[in-house]
């Protein structure tokens, strides 16, 4: 937060000008509107009074400030507090009255060090409705500041609010709210704040902080908001699709589903096209997946990837496990394929289309493989979802994008519809 102490950014009203406005009723210089004109001040007799007794006290004590005796200048101030005080409590005051008498008070605080009664004062100035609009602001701004300082977080969220209503676009301001709001687990409206603080941003014409959306969805994560969760994984990776963005959102999808192998096969594939495979488990992860999907070709290559990566070290007894069990396979298996690939076409159902597709796939034939799974989905007997999400990757890989956008959306089902919306914004990346 960037209120962590006070600041000081309201001045006092020179002494010497309040003297004149007692006297004279004349306009403050807080009053000052644009092109120097100000508005006339008239002050009610009664508070008019008791102000002009706390002025010599207030002259005083900035005196003493002035020449460093910063004692005499509190003491002198706080004297003139009782007079203040009755100024305030004269029935029926008008706006002007209660706006003088915020801007006394505030001088008061200052000089005496007294932060309790220079937020008082400023709550008094702005309830007078006197002040220009840059004044308003600003000491809006400080009450906010001061109550999160002393962690009252639902009068600073109130405050800072009351300034994005003077100002909607200020996106700064609804990073800093959404920050309150968590503090106050009001974790949806955290999530909302931050995403309309993006909308907002980009509507400008300006990329927003990748920080804002890697916030919300943190704050969705820790607080289980599944629709949330979804939201802002998406706009993550669309807005910033690097490696640790991907693996971070996939991460969190395959965490918070019931996903089969076939499944997880493609979070994994999803998480290789995005570079986003990181370590031993990673690789280990999907190697020993492939295998156990009887792909020899695909674990052994992402072994390889994954050693010469430095992910994975060749001399390790898991990676030998692993490679020794799937890298005698690989010329027989690919040997095998063409007849595979008669059998399919000669099937009654698609599974032997599809099975064959996969293999080809792992070997990175992606045409074969996308012809293969239309001829699956043709003969039918599998399952859709899993082979359209194939299909769609296969078609991307073999540069139709349309035919792959097209197989992608046909993807239907809980938990796979979503992870073929991740596929959709991995395609839309490819450029």
């Amino acid at each position: 937060m960037k209120h962590t102490t006070v600041k000081r950014t309201f001045k006092s009203a020179s002494m010497a000008i309040v003297a004149a406005l007692l006297a004279t009723g004349a306009a403050s210089p807080v009053l000052a509107q644009k092109g120097g004109k100000a508005p006339s001040v008239k002050l009610s007799k009664a508070v008019q009074s008791y102000l002009a007794q706390a002025q010599p006290l207030l002259l005083e004590a900035q005196t003493a400030q002035q020449a460093g005796d910063d004692a005499t200048a509190a003491a002198k101030a706080m004297a003139a507090v009782p007079f203040l005080d009755q100024a305030d409590a004269v029935p029926n005051k008008n706006a002007d009255d209660t706006m003088v008498i915020g801007q006394l008070r505030l001088n008061t605080a200052i000089l005496s060090k007294n932060n309790q009664m220079i937020e008082q004062a400023l709550e008094q100035a702005v309830a007078s409705g006197r002040l220009t609009p840059e004044e308003n602001a600003k000491y809006i701004r400080n009450i906010g500041a001061m109550a999160l300082q002393r962690n009252d977080y639902v009068k600073a969220t109130a405050q800072f609010e009351k300034l994005l209503a003077l100002n909607p676009n200020d996106t700064a301001m609804m990073v800093e709210v959404a920050e309150l709001q968590r503090r106050q687990k009001q974790n949806d409206k955290a999530v909302a704040t931050l995403q309309q603080a993006i909308r907002t941003h980009e509507a400008g014409g300006a990329k927003a902080d990748e920080s804002w959306y890697r916030r919300a969805l943190a704050i969705a994560y820790d607080a289980k908001l599944p629709a949330q969760i979804t939201s802002t994984s998406e706009a993550l990776v669309r807005a910033y699709p690097n490696a640790t963005n991907w693996r971070d959102v996939l991460i969190i999808f395959r965490d918070n589903g019931k996903f089969d192998d076939q499944a997880n096969l493609d979070i994994l594939r999803l998480m290789r096209a995005n570079s986003a495979l990181a370590g031993e488990r990673d690789y280990a992860e999907y190697a020993d997946t492939a295998a156990t999907r009887g792909l020899p070709g695909e674990a052994n290559s992402v072994l390889d990837e994954g050693i010469a990566k430095g992910a994975l070290q060749a001399g390790k007894p898991l990676v030998k496990e692993l490679k020794a069990a799937v890298a005698p396979k690989v010329a027989s298996d690919k040997a095998s394929l063409a007849g595979l690939e008669r059998e399919a076409a000669a099937a009654k159902t698609g599974r032997p289309a599809a099975n064959t597709a996969d293999a080809w796939l792992g070997y990175g034939n992606f045409s074969k493989a996308a012809e293969l799974y239309k001829l699956a989905l043709q003969k039918g007997g599998v399952d859709s979802g899993t082979v359209n999400t194939r299909l769609g990757y296969a078609l991307a890989k073999s540069g139709d994008k349309t035919g792959a956008e097209a197989a992608f959306k046909a993807v239907t089902g809980a938990s796979r519809d979503q992870l073929a919306k991740y596929w959709q914004i991995w395609l839309v990346n490819q450029g």
